[in-house]
């Protein structure tokens, strides 16, 4: 009996503990797997024009990161583009309006239209690299501007 009350205390006393633990560390591996899900190597092309906007915007994927956003004018129409989160790409060479670019990424559907998820973007003879060629991010592994060694 002592035993079985000692079992039913240590229960009790440890396991909301435990699962909020364990609720965490599955919520942040959903909302990475959810994220990297969206670079889809099967739809990798390639679009040239000029930058008609830049736009730093709350992601659709993550309300809490705001995100570096273009809209490029090409022979086919205007395409929205992702590029990366502000904080990393405030650290890069920035992009204005009226820049001539060349970009390499993946066209997904997402939040009702298409979009370009950016792995590399060309200006002249500066080529950006944002994405590897599996689609995960070059801003992996970084936090808040400096680079950890994993």
């Amino acid at each position: 009996m002592k035993r079985l009350l000692m079992s039913v205390g240590v229960v009790v006393l440890f396991g909301p503990m435990i699962s909020i633990a364990w609720a965490q560390q599955g919520a942040g591996k959903g909302m990475k797997d959810q994220y990297y899900r969206q670079y889809d190597t099967n739809t990798v092309e390639t679009i040239e024009g000029d930058v008609m906007e830049v736009t730093n915007k709350p992601s659709k994927r993550n309300a809490a990161t705001e995100g570096v956003h273009l809209v490029v004018k090409t022979n086919s129409g205007s395409i929205p583009v992702d590029l990366g989160p502000v904080w990393y790409m405030s650290q890069q060479e920035a992009f204005h309006k009226g820049d001539h670019v060349i970009i390499t990424g993946s066209r997904i559907f997402f939040g009702g239209s298409f979009v370009i998820v950016a792995a590399t973007v060309q200006r002249n003879k500066m080529i950006l690299h944002l994405r590897d060629h599996n689609g995960f991010p070059a801003w992996r592994g970084w936090r808040m501007g400096k680079r950890v060694n994993r």
